[in-house]
């Protein structure tokens, strides 16, 4: 067996205390930003991105520390505001996601957290009730119906539990999923009539101080559920031993799914982007590896979401330690049919984080969008929202925002449109 421990220390600081990860110590709210270039029009909203923040300046793993969203409000070609808010009461401190207008702090350990637009905590939400234990940080919304797609986990069976939730919010799906232990499932993906739940002998041990540990003898299985269905509808597919970090996307293709995620064959060990299949029709799933490079944080254009894809965004992580941690990032967009990958040089001592993608309105074609991210600066200085047009990826930015403070290494971030935009 494998144990997973994050407070390894490189130097005389764990990394997610040092340089581009170290934690800000206040809150703060900056009105009219510089910016250099100029911010299309037809952006309006704003951008947010969740992240841990210990309050304390410390904390034992880069996971474990209070919540902090960052948001910067764009509207009329100017960049408005930009804002700093530790989310209270639980960490929720993984992601954020907006539906049936509600925004949403997310961490897999906990319920969601309502915020306001302005990044203030309204309190823990539960659905009216219907979810009775923690959440995924990485909730899927199906762009064709609305619907929001999730599950939660806990430490007795079943174990899993998978949701479906209306266009207005209402869970009217709940299907208990048994399952032979709680692993470490930190993503899922969506297809138009399927979900699929990542089983993989990475588990989680309540008893250890140390809560994930790899088990040799549990089996890996990817499960595949249509949408409205219950435990006995599960198909159960083996795959190689592994563990997986992030999805992609998933689709549909005849009788086969597709799904495309970021694989490592142990914990802590170097990602890489694979193409699994699963064929409804024989029972057999194959797998292949899509690109070698160490992604991760990857995302679609929102209208793709559970249908074919082309194109992903993603971060590549350069130098990968066995501690979690890294100091050199690029982005990248891939087009995943003929396999090239395009770079986005930020200069040196930059380190980009995540990528959202801004469709411009009313378009579903995967490059006619926007791509923002923060991109910091390994020293730790100040901190920039960067815009790119997709289809030119490795242009020059469209527009940077200057923000007036350092905004630390985080998590997961999204465009929230204005609802009229």
């Amino acid at each position: 067996m494998e144990n997973a421990d994050a407070t390894t220390t490189t130097g005389s600081s764990p990394f997610h205390l040092a340089g581009a990860f170290a934690p800000v110590r206040e809150e703060r709210t900056d009105l009219d930003l510089e910016v250099l270039g100029e911010i299309p029009a037809d952006l309006r909203g704003t951008y947010v991105r969740n992240g841990p923040n210990p309050r304390t300046g410390w904390s034992p793993a880069w996971f474990a520390a209070e919540g902090m969203l960052h948001g910067v409000r764009l509207e009329g070609g100017r960049a408005r505001w930009y804002r700093n808010r530790w989310i209270a009461g639980v960490y929720a401190n993984t992601s954020v996601i907006r539906h049936a207008g509600r925004m949403l702090a997310l961490v897999e350990a906990m319920p969601p957290v309502e915020v306001t637009g302005d990044l203030e905590t309204v309190g823990v939400f539960d659905f009216g009730g219907a979810l009775g234990g923690p959440m995924t940080a990485h909730p899927k919304i199906c762009p064709r119906t609305g619907e929001l797609l999730f599950f939660s986990q806990g430490h007795s069976r079943p174990h899993l539990t998978y949701y479906r939730a209306d266009a207005a919010g209402r869970v009217v799906h709940r299907a208990p999923i048994d399952v032979p232990a709680m692993t470490f499932m930190h993503d899922f993906a969506i297809t138009e009539r399927y979900v699929l739940f990542y089983v993989l002998p990475v588990l989680f041990d309540v008893r250890s101080a140390v809560p994930l540990r790899w088990d040799d003898d549990f089996p890996a299985r990817v499960g595949v559920l249509p949408r409205d269905g219950g435990n006995e509808d599960m198909r159960w597919f083996d795959v190689a031993p592994c563990t997986i970090s992030h999805t992609v996307n998933a689709f549909e293709d005849g009788n086969t799914i597709v799904l495309d995620a970021v694989r490592a064959p142990r914990i802590m060990a170097p990602h890489a982007l694979h193409r699994f299949t699963f064929d409804l029709a024989s029972g057999r799933a194959a797998e292949s590896e899509l690109d070698p490079r160490f992604l991760d944080f990857p995302r679609v254009h929102p209208a793709v979401v559970g249908a074919r894809h082309r194109r992903a965004y993603t971060t590549e992580l350069c130098d990968f330690r066995p501690d979690g941690g890294f100091s050199r990032t690029i982005a990248r967009r891939l087009d995943l049919e003929t396999g090239a990958a395009i770079a986005h040089d930020f200069g040196d001592g930059a380190m980009p984080g995540e990528c959202a993608v801004a469709p411009r309105p009313g378009s579903a074609a995967e490059d006619d969008a926007w791509v923002m991210l923060f991109v910091h600066r390994r020293d730790g200085s100040a901190t920039e929202l960067v815009i790119l047009d997709a289809a030119r990826f490795a242009s020059p930015p469209v527009a940077r925002v200057r923000l007036p403070c350092r905004v630390p290494f985080g998590l997961h971030g999204e465009w929230l449109p204005d609802a009229e935009a």
